[in-house]
């Protein structure tokens, strides 16, 4: 049975000799758990290097995988048209025929979570804009304000980053309340600088699949440019 709970993992390693090794590893040994996985390549050249393509076409051929694309939006003040750009640079690597590197949607980093005419005006038209050019599909869309927001927010996302930050301060409790029920299975919680042992790891995993949310990641690391040292105890709990 596929967990509803899924991995979600900013993968901002760069992929070179056998870095995405354990990442790969897990995918295989846990067929029945979904995995989110946001890569954060250079665009210069709108293709990426030939390590992003052999590894991104690597994940794309599980089907337990959905890659998305980093794109930030310095909380709705990036010039739009940057970020469109951006957006094109992906929707481009589907008619890349050497190797299959297409993601499945954009997660738009540093996302408001102020509600106002001018936020929502600006995260609704890089929504649309990227469905559009990404096509059905494979036109998720993640924003990342990285806190609980109004559920106007969750009208423009496929799902919300409700939590980023350290262990130290996270409080299921508190987090859980904030968010109505009906909007759980959109929500989504990173939390890094993680001290707790596996089991505590997996306690809080339980609480989180028990509530329902869309997706969750935990690293001991302050960062995603490295891989958790609990990385196989954390998808082992959440399978």
């Amino acid at each position: 049975m596929v967990n509803p709970t899924f991995v979600f993992l900013p993968l901002y390693l760069y992929p070179i000799n056998s870095s995405w090794e354990n990442v790969t590893k897990s995918i295989v040994q846990y067929p029945d758990l979904n995995f989110q996985i946001v890569v954060a390549p250079n665009l210069i050249n709108v293709i990426p290097d030939q390590n992003y393509i052999t590894n991104l076409q690597i994940l794309n051929n599980y089907t337990n995988v959905q890659t998305l694309g980093y794109v930030p939006t310095n909380w709705a003040t990036r010039d739009i048209s940057l970020v469109q750009s951006e957006i094109d640079c992906y929707a481009a690597w589907a008619n890349y025929t050497i190797a299959n590197i297409q993601v499945s949607g954009i997660f738009f980093d540093e996302a408001p979570s102020a509600v106002n005419n001018e936020n929502l005006s600006y995260m609704g038209n890089v929504s649309t804009y990227a469905k559009k050019a990404l096509g059905a599909g494979r036109n998720m869309v993640t924003f990342n304000p990285g806190v609980a927001v109004d559920t106007a927010w969750y009208n423009l996302a496929d799902s919300i980053i409700v939590y980023e930050d350290t262990w130290a301060k996270f409080n299921f409790t508190k987090l859980n309340s904030t968010i109505p029920p009906g909007y759980l299975s959109k929500s989504i919680t990173l939390i890094h600088n993680f001290t707790g042992d596996p089991s505590t790891q997996k306690e809080v995993i339980a609480n989180l699949t028990d509530a329902s949310f869309g997706g969750t990641f935990i690293t001991d690391q302050p960062g995603y440019t490295s891989i958790s040292t609990m990385w196989t105890d954390f998808c082992e709990a959440l399978r």
